[in-house]
């Protein structure tokens, strides 16, 4: 059974704590075991103190996790599925953390296969939007970015901004994310039940996760991989892929699988001394999974 994985990002002060509040509360009416990851820049985590002793936590201070600790979060998250098998995880990142190397840092090969990432929401203040021109260039693309690669962004404090202001603000992020669910909070709370448009793989039995912006795979070998017939899949994968990055075992390598990363797409091949389990990680841009999965199993013998 996969444990589902939910993103929470957004500027500081944007309302991601309330945000989380609501949604543990309503996980646990349903009954389903929660832990939380929360990642701060600074030495102490305050937010983390106010989620109650019923809710499995794990900080992670002194960094961002898309990019001074990245590679922390694989053994964070592994430690919470291990220790709690929580039926959900929520990730409240930083003010500064990036949704696309946030998931990409949450995609590890090691928890892949455990993990099931429904979506990522982003919180933005509607009177810190109106502004964003004042802000420094890397700090405006930032945001802009925020809600560009969310699946759901959520406006607050849209009391403090005149109606037609809303309608303009709406406006400028459809037309950076035209597939984004837009949803509204008011005074701290959600409008409505937040929807996230279902499962980031092929789960079966629905079709609501054609919705989400970007999705991710994962497929785990069983079998040694022809290294020519690989590089020759890897070459023929179309623009939406957008990474790649796991671990494989080819014919002329041995027991010990390979490193393999791709990204803008350019592959990468290295060898492991460690034993790592044989698992790929795809992520892109409306993922057509089906045809993805049918190319890998023609790869591991499964399918010819």
């Amino acid at each position: 059974m996969k444990t589902d994985l939910y993103i929470i990002g957004g500027f500081l002060g944007s309302g991601k704590t309330t945000l989380l509040m609501q949604l543990l509360d309503k996980e646990k009416k349903a009954g389903r075991k929660v832990a939380v990851l929360m990642n701060e820049i600074g030495s102490m985590s305050v937010d983390s103190a106010m989620l109650g002793e019923d809710t499995a936590v794990r900080d992670m201070l002194n960094g961002c996790i898309c990019c001074t600790i990245k590679d922390e979060i694989e053994v964070e998250l592994l430690t919470l599925y291990k220790e709690h098998h929580p039926d959900v995880i929520y990730i409240e990142t930083t003010g500064a953390a990036h949704p696309m190397e946030v998931l990409d840092a949450c995609t590890s090969p090691v928890i892949a296969m455990q993990i099931n990432v429904k979506g990522i929401i982003t919180l933005v203040d509607c009177a810190r939007w109106m502004e964003r021109n004042r802000l420094p260039i890397a700090h405006r693309k930032l945001m802009e970015d925020q809600a560009r690669w969310s699946d759901v962004v959520a406006l607050t404090k849209k009391d403090v901004v005149p109606i037609e202001a809303l309608a303009k603000i709406k406006e400028e992020i459809r037309s950076l994310n035209e597939k984004v669910v837009l949803q509204e909070m008011v005074f701290g709370k959600m409008d409505e039940e937040i929807v996230f448009g279902g499962g980031s793989d092929s789960d079966g039995g629905h079709h609501a996760h054609h919705h989400l912006h970007v999705r991710t795979m994962a497929y785990e070998f069983t079998n040694h991989v022809p290294r020519a017939e690989f590089t020759k899949w890897v070459a023929s994968l179309p623009d939406s892929v957008l990474r790649i990055k796991g671990f494989v075992k080819f014919e002329d390598s041995g027991e010990r699988p390979e490193l393999f990363q791709y990204a803008y797409g350019v592959p990468f091949f290295q060898p492991q001394p460690l034993k790592r389990p044989p698992v790929i990680v795809v992520i892109g841009d409306e993922l057509n999974t089906e045809q993805l999965q049918q190319g890998l199993e023609r790869l591991d013998g499964k399918r010819f």
